[in-house]
């Protein structure tokens, strides 16, 4: 599947670029546990007013968590689309689809040198709402979905949720 996304973007990179703008949003990440803050980052990564959308671009989010005895991460794999909304020219919203990595270690209480180890793969989805301040800054806030069978993890749910906050650069 992340073949599948890098062909897609250089597909749209192929494109002559001729009046097409770069569009990158780096982003912090807040949850998705109790009490963890700021749990991550990510960045899109691609090109402003193509396919009839404000801009089409590849996202890549990795979050992190230890709580207690245990460490996970999950690393997310997105396509996404702005789209500018025609009767609020300055906002914009954002879908993105893709698949996210999980990986968790987990530590036994009585024996710390004990641990168990697991990987599972599921699906991750985003949306975010832009306000754009003017053609080249807007700022971002959403919220990204992920599941994964939690039979698999050592999650408690199958699905975890993310907010997430950036800044949209329009070069």
């Amino acid at each position: 599947m992340k073949f599948k996304l890098i062909f897609i973007a250089l597909f749209i990179v192929s494109k002559p670029l001729l009046a097409t703008s770069l569009h990158f949003s780096p982003e912090v990440k807040i949850g998705p546990y109790y009490g963890s803050g700021l749990s991550g980052w990510g960045t899109q990564l691609g090109l402003s007013d193509k396919l009839g959308m404000d801009a089409i671009y590849i996202s890549y989010t990795h979050t992190y968590s230890e709580f207690l005895t245990d460490k996970d991460r999950l690393k997310t794999y997105r396509v996404g689309a702005q789209y500018r909304l025609n009767n609020a020219p300055n906002v914009s919203f954002q879908f993105e689809v893709g698949v996210v990595d999980y990986e968790g270690i987990q530590r036994k209480i009585f024996n710390p040198n004990e641990l168990s180890y697991r990987n599972a793969t599921g699906f991750s989805s985003a949306l975010a709402w832009v306000v754009s301040i003017n053609d080249n800054v807007g700022f971002r806030l959403g919220v990204d979905g992920n599941y994964i069978d939690n039979k698999k993890t050592f999650l408690p749910y199958s699905f975890s949720a993310t907010y997430s906050t950036g800044i949209v650069l329009r070069f």
